[in-house]
């Protein structure tokens, strides 16, 4: 009886260890990412955003001239949203482009400001989880070392049927799908969050969801190199010795 639950025990520290490393390296691509505008200079050609806005700025209901600006203009755009998300939402309602005549012209209607707004603090919550991942690296490193080794196919199973779960998800319901249900999770009802190209300069700039995938690639590769590094290095700091032993 002591045998299973000490293994029970062991099985969870590591669990919950690795589970906090994912979440940390998470943090850390998203706050690395962040600092050059997620990559939009980069995505702006290879998704072919300047095309896109091309096609469904004329289009808008609200607005006019947004597909005369240029390259830079959009990418700065982008830029003032990013600093603005990251800032409590502070200064979404000043963001104007110039229309033709150079009249300055807000970018956002209400119903953006207010779910970018959300946007914001999503982001403010990401941040204090990513801190508190932060506090338990060492506390559970220690937690670990105290424990025997878990088997190797009791390991494998606790970490592979989560990811497998999510993994069929996204296979029968699709990205897009999945993408959706986390808006309808993490965002209030009464508060608006799928805009049509038409009706939103937002989404035509970011060629939602479409930019997400890019970005949502970039950071899964994060998690991937750095997980492994601070898995490692946390049982190496609480002495537990070479990774072989982990």
């Amino acid at each position: 009886m002591k045998g299973r639950v000490g293994g029970a025990a062991a099985l969870a520290a590591w669990w919950l260890y690795t589970l906090n490393a994912m979440v940390l390296a998470l943090g850390v691509s998203w706050g690395f990412y962040s600092l050059c505008d997620y990559g939009y200079s980069f995505w702006y050609p290879t998704l072919d955003i300047e095309e896109h806005i091309q096609e469904y700025g004329p289009q808008n209901r609200y607005r006019r001239d947004f597909e005369r600006l240029e390259a830079e203009q959009y990418q700065a755009l982008f830029h003032q949203i990013r600093n603005a998300v990251h800032n409590n939402g502070e200064g979404l309602e000043d963001i104007h482009y110039p229309n033709r005549l150079e009249q300055p012209v807000p970018l956002l209607r209400e119903a953006e400001i207010l779910h970018l707004r959300d946007v914001a603090h999503l982001i403010r919550m990401g941040t204090v989880i990513t801190l508190i991942a932060a506090c338990l690296w060492w506390p559970l490193a220690l937690w670990v070392r105290c424990q025997h080794r878990p088997p190797a196919g009791s390991r494998l199973i606790a970490l592979a049927a989560p990811l497998l779960g999510l993994a069929g998800w996204l296979l029968v319901a699709g990205p897009e799908a999945v993408f959706y249900q986390f808006h309808i999770w993490l965002f209030p009802p009464e508060h608006e969050w799928f805009f049509y190209w038409q009706d939103s300069l937002m989404s035509t700039l970011m060629k939602a969801p479409v930019l997400f995938g890019g970005i949502a690639l970039v950071l899964s590769v994060g998690v991937a190199i750095l997980t492994p590094v601070i898995y490692f290095t946390g049982l190496r700091l609480a002495g537990r010795g070479s990774p072989a032993s982990a």
